[in-house]
C-alpha cells in the first residue's frame, strides 16, 4: 500500500441503504466517517438538528434496524457523525476519502463534484459509487487535481456482505492513488476487488441486466412459471436462494424498469441490447411497477405472502397472464431428482444443461446465452478472463463464473450446439481450443487452476492469485485429505 495515502476520515455523501452500509462499514475498522444527506423539506438554517437532519437520521435508525445487521458493533455509531448537504458541507474538508453515493443522475452528481472540488484538502480522494453513470462525465470540467485524484468505488448491496468492489479509473487518475485504492479494498476493506473500465453499468450489473433478462425472457416465451425458474436458477446451479425472481424482488422491479431503459441507449454497439426490449417482459415489468407491485420493499413483487387462517403463510406467485398472484405450485423435473445430489457443482451443472426435460432445456439456453455473452464483452468491459468470472461470483454470490461454467460443461463439446441453437460463439474461443487449448483454464495434473487463457497472446499465462488464499478444493484436487465422511473432511 503506497505510504502517501492514510484514510483516517472519510465521508459519505448519500444516506440511503447503500450510503449508510458503506459508512457502517468503515466505521466498523475503526474509520471516522461524515454522513450527509439533504436537509429535510420544510426545514431551514436554524432549525433543531432532529428535524433539519431527519433524513439522514431516519436512514441511520434503518439501517441500524437492518438484518442482516450492517454494523460490526453498535458502538461503531458512535465514528458516524450525520449532517446535511447546507448546512454541514466543510465537515468533509478535511476527509481523506469522500464517497458519493446519491441519486443516478448525471447533473445532481456534477454539481456536488463541483461543491467538493472547492472544498476538498489536497490529496483527498472522491470517488463515486455510481453503478452505470461514466466516470469521465461525472468528473467532467473538474480541476486536474481533483481528476488526479477521483475514480469510481462499486459497492454492492448491502457492502458489509457483499464481496465485490468494482473500481474504476478515470482517464487522469493518478497510479498512486489506483494501487493505494485497489489495496485498501483488497487488504483494509476485505473486499474482491476488480478494475473494471469506464463502460455501462460496469462488469456486474452488465451481465445481470443482459442475462438475468434474458432468462426472464425466455421463461415467458417458453411458458415457464415463476416457481419453476426460481427451482432451477438457485442453489441447483450454485447460485443464492434469491434465484432469479426473488432476486427481481429484492431489487425492486422499478429499479429493473429505470437500468434497462437507461441502459439500452447507452450501449449502441451491444449486438445483445435488444434483450432489454423485449415486448413481452418490458410489459410485464411496466405493469407491475403501474400496480404497485415493486417487490420486497412494498410486500409484494413477483411473490406475495400470504397469511394462513391456520397462522402459517404461503408465498404466492404471479402469473402474468392474469397479474394475480396465485398459490405456490409442487415444482419438479425429473432430471433435478436424478442431479440435485450431486456435489461437485460444476459437475450438477453439466448434467443439468445434457438433460432432455423442460428443466434441461431452460438452463442450457440461459447458460448458452450467459456465456456467449461473456465471450463477446471481454476486451471491451475487462481485458482478462478472471475480472469477468469474479465480479460475476462476488457480485451475486454465485459459486461458478461464466468461463468456468463454460470450461465445465465443456467448451469444444458445446460450440457446436450453441451455433446449431442460434448463439454465435466468438471466433477467438474456436481459436483457442483450435490451438489446443481445450479450456480457459489451465489446470495442473491434479486439476488445481495455474493458468487462464490470454485471447490477445494465443496462449496461457499464469493466473494472478493471492498468495495468502487458501481454496478447499484444490487441496482436495492435490489429495491433501487426511479422512473424510459425507459430511466433512479433515485437510
Amino acid at each position: 500500500m503506497s505510504d502517501s495515502y492514510t484514510i483516517r476520515k472519510a465521508a459519505v455523501i448519500g444516506s440511503g441503504t447503500m450510503g449508510s452500509g458503506i459508512a457502517a462499514l468503515l466505521a466498523g475498522i475503526g474509520v471516522e466517517v461524515v454522513l450527509l444527506d439533504i436537509p429535510a423539506k420544510d426545514t431551514a438554517p436554524g432549525d433543531a438538528p432532529d428535524k433539519r437532519n431527519a433524513i439522514v437520521l431516519g436512514n441511520i435508525k434503518a439501517m441500524q434496524k437492518s438484518r442482516p445487521a450492517q454494523l460490526f458493533h453498535p458502538d461503531d455509531l458512535d465514528l458516524i457523525t450525520p449532517g446535511n448537504l447546507d448546512d454541514d458541507l466543510e465537515l468533509v474538508a478535511n476527509a481523506d476519502w469522500i464517497v458519493e453515493v446519491i441519486i443516478e443522475n448525471l447533473a445532481i452528481k456534477q454539481d456536488l463534484m463541483a461543491r467538493l472540488d472547492a472544498i476538498r484538502q489536497p490529496d483527498a480522494i472522491i470517488s463515486t459509487n455510481t453503478s452505470g453513470l461514466r466516470i469521465n462525465a461525472i468528473a467532467e470540467g473538474r480541476s486536474d487535481d481533483f481528476q488526479r485524484h477521483f475514480l469510481g468505488t462499486h459497492f454492492f448491496n448491502p457492502p458489509r456482505y457483499l464481496k465485490l468492489l468494482e473500481i474504476i479509473p478515470h482517464p487522469n487518475t493518478d497510479p498512486a492513488v489506483l494501487d493505494f485504492m485497489l489495496d485498501y479494498g483488497a487488504n483494509v476493506l476485505g473486499k474482491g476487488v476488480v478494475l473494471c473500465k469506464d463502460t455501462p453499468n460496469f462488469i456486474a450489473n452488465r451481465f445481470i441486466s443482459l442475462a438475468g433478462t434474458y432468462g426472464i425472457n425466455y421463461a415467458l416465451d417458453q411458458g415457464y412459471t415463476i416457481s419453476e425458474v426460481d427451482n432451477l436458477t438457485g442453489p441447483l446451479i450454485g447460485r443464492p436462494k434469491t434465484a432469479t425472481f426473488r432476486l427481481m424482488d429484492l431489487i425492486g422491479t422499478d429499479i429493473m424498469v429505470h437500468v434497462n431503459a437507461n441502459l439500452y441507449p447507452a450501449i449502441p454497439d451491444d449486438e445483445s441490447r435488444a434483450v432489454l426490449n423485449h415486448p413481452q417482459s418490458k410489459v410485464l415489468l411496466e405493469q407491475m411497477q403501474a400496480r404497485g407491485l415493486l417487490g420486497n420493499k412494498v410486500k409484494q413483487g413477483f411473490y406475495k405472502r400470504v397469511d394462513l387462517p391456520d397462522g402459517g403463510r404461503e408465498f404466492w406467485t404471479l402469473d402474468p397472464a392474469t397479474m394475480e398472484h396465485v398459490a405456490p405450485e409442487k415444482v419438479r423435473f425429473e432430471s433435478v431428482g436424478a442431479n440435485r445430489k450431486i456435489e461437485d457443482t460444476s459437475a450438477r451443472i453439466k448434467a443439468m444443461v445434457h438433460a432432455e426435460d423442460r428443466a434441461g432445456l431452460y438452463l442450457w439456453h440461459l447458460h448458452a446465452f450467459y456465456l456467449t455473452y461473456a465471450a463477446r464483452r471481454l476486451g471491451e468491459i475487462a481485458d482478462d478472463i478472471p475480472s469477468i468470472d469474479r465480479a460475476n461470483r462476488w457480485g451475486f454470490n454465485h459459486e461458478l463464473g461464466p468461463f468456468q461454467i463454460w470450461d465445465a460443461i465443456g467448451v469444444a463439446d458445446s460450440i457446436p450446439r450453441l451455433e446449431a441453437d442460434g448463439y454465435a460463439v466468438e471466433q477467438w474461443v474456436k481459436d483457442m481450443v483450435a490451438n489446443g487449448c481445450p479450456e480457459f483454464y489451465q489446470r495442473d495434473d491434479n486439476g488445481v487452476v495455474i493458468g487462464v487463457y490470454d485471447k490477445d497472446q494465443g496462449a496461457y499465462v499464469p493466473l494472478d492469485r493471492d498468495p495468502r488464499a487458501v481454496l478447499i478444493k484444490d487441496l482436495h484436487a492435490a489429495g491433501k485429505k487426511v479422512a473424510g465422511m459425507a459430511s466433512a473432511s479433515l485437510l
